[in-house]
């Protein structure tokens, strides 16, 4: 499969997938409700959001470290997960900590995704003019 799709600015992870049975507004609207509703449920410090980001990425959920996108061009899909921009005055300095737990829940939103029934796909290359290239995962 070839297409490009967008993420989240500094997104620590980058989660690519297809849900093909994606016809009508309708059906996303559900996929979006059930795929949040079981993050939330793993995941329990994940609020509602909705809101974009400076990329026309629609943020749906966030918590005190991290924001999670949404994303979707030409059948392509991406779940991104970026740190929250700190309020560096405040010297919070939870950019490590935000990193990490972004690194630490690839595996439990992959396993959301196929129970909303994504395909997961791994990235294995970009061409010269931006397109990249996937590969289902097994």
């Amino acid at each position: 499969m070839s297409r490009s799709v967008s993420y989240l600015n500094y997104a620590e992870t980058v989660i690519f997938f297809t849900a093909e049975w994606i016809k009508e507004d309708f059906d996303y609207d559900d996929f979006e409700d059930n795929l949040k509703w079981a993050i939330k449920r793993k995941l329990k410090s994940y609020i509602d959001t909705d809101k974009y980001s400076e990329r026309e990425i629609k943020v749906i959920l966030e918590n005190d470290l991290c924001n999670i996108g949404l994303s979707e061009y030409c059948g392509a899909w991406s779940l991104s997960i970026a740190p929250k921009e700190e309020d560096y005055y405040l010297g919070y300095n939870r950019e490590a900590l935000a990193k990490n737990h972004a690194r630490q829940i690839q595996s439990t939103l992959e396993k959301c995704l196929v129970g909303a029934g994504a395909k997961v796909m791994n990235k294995i290359g970009t061409f010269s003019n931006g397109e990249a290239i996937f590969k289902y995962k097994k």
